[in-house]
């Protein structure tokens, strides 16, 4: 059953993203637009992150940091910046439901148009097409990735596991459209994947189809993190919905990581099937592609 956040704080930040300590994937900058998600997925692995703000509801209190686009704009306009690639999203959904009424992301996206800065943003709501027309003209001058994350085709595990995030068939249209309408990469997270609930062959499958229906250029999928606070709030819906999956769980996660045999099975198991389907697994390869690019072209200049 879907419940809403019980408060909204207005904040102001000192900057809008940071330098990560260490480079993640493709990008080592980081933004994000809110603190805390009303989504309430089981298995955000972010629930720990307002404790600096002497707070842990991270689904129930949402901080708006109302300040982002003055603050991104004093980043962005330094001599120092080198227009590297933003992650935007990382924690709290960009897109989730107050970002209706805040339209920050309205903001946010002309300034990376302005100053050609490439990011990569990921989200569970098709309100990012409100933004389409900005995404469109953010591609036309760099390079832009555009994921939404779809870890079940079943509505209701989905209800179960990502009560608040919208419908399957909404995310679908959303990157459908995108890729349609504009030179964005496309991409589906299937993030996380969850052993015992949409880890089998089927499920698996259904992924790499749904790709190919949007036309994504890519498939991502990451194995389930249980840590901290997330293994507790996890295991609370375990207990609640799927009760005979708490001893195979603990076995799995009984040194705090998921067990490594389990996760080299995975990948051997996902390679062969994303090569009979045709669908890249490798979402590293288009920023990769564009920012070797970019040096060739620098190059050149010499």
């Amino acid at each position: 059953m879907e419940r809403s956040v019980k408060k909204i704080h207005e904040i102001t930040c000192k900057k809008a993203f940071r330098k990560l300590p260490h480079r993640i994937g493709p990008y080592e900058f980081d933004m994000n637009v809110y603190r805390g998600c009303a989504h309430r997925c089981a298995y955000c692995f972010a629930v720990y992150s307002q404790r600096y703000l002497n707070d842990d509801s991270f689904y129930d209190d949402i901080y708006v940091k109302v300040n982002i686009a003055q603050q991104l704009e004093k980043q962005l306009a330094s001599p120092h910046w080198k227009r590297q690639l933003v992650n935007i999203g990382s924690v709290s959904d960009s897109y989730q439901p107050m970002e209706a009424k805040y339209e920050l992301m309205r903001e946010v996206l002309p300034l990376l148009i302005r100053y050609r800065t490439p990011c990569i943003i990921s989200t569970k709501s098709d309100l990012i097409l409100r933004d389409i027309d900005l995404i469109k003209r953010l591609a036309e001058v760099t390079f832009v990735n555009i994921a939404v994350t779809i870890t079940t085709l079943d509505e209701k595990m989905a209800s179960i596991i990502e009560p608040n995030a919208k419908g399957i068939q909404q995310r679908l249209r959303a990157i459908t459209e995108i890729k349609r309408q504009t030179k964005a990469v496309t991409g589906i997270h299937v993030m996380p994947v969850m052993p015992y609930l949409n880890d089998d062959e089927a499920s698996l499958l259904s992924m790499l189809e749904l790709t190919k229906q949007a036309d994504a250029d890519y498939a991502t999928f990451a194995p389930l993190h249980l840590h901290g606070e997330t293994k507790v709030k996890f295991f609370q819906m375990l207990r609640l919905h799927y009760p005979h999956l708490i001893m195979p769980y603990e076995h799995l996660y009984r040194n705090r990581k998921l067990d490594p045999a389990y996760k080299k099975a995975f990948y051997e198991r996902l390679g062969p099937l994303s090569e009979a389907q045709g669908v890249c697994i490798d979402y590293m390869k288009f920023a990769r592609e564009f920012f070797q690019k970019q040096q060739v072209e620098q190059l050149s200049l010499w």
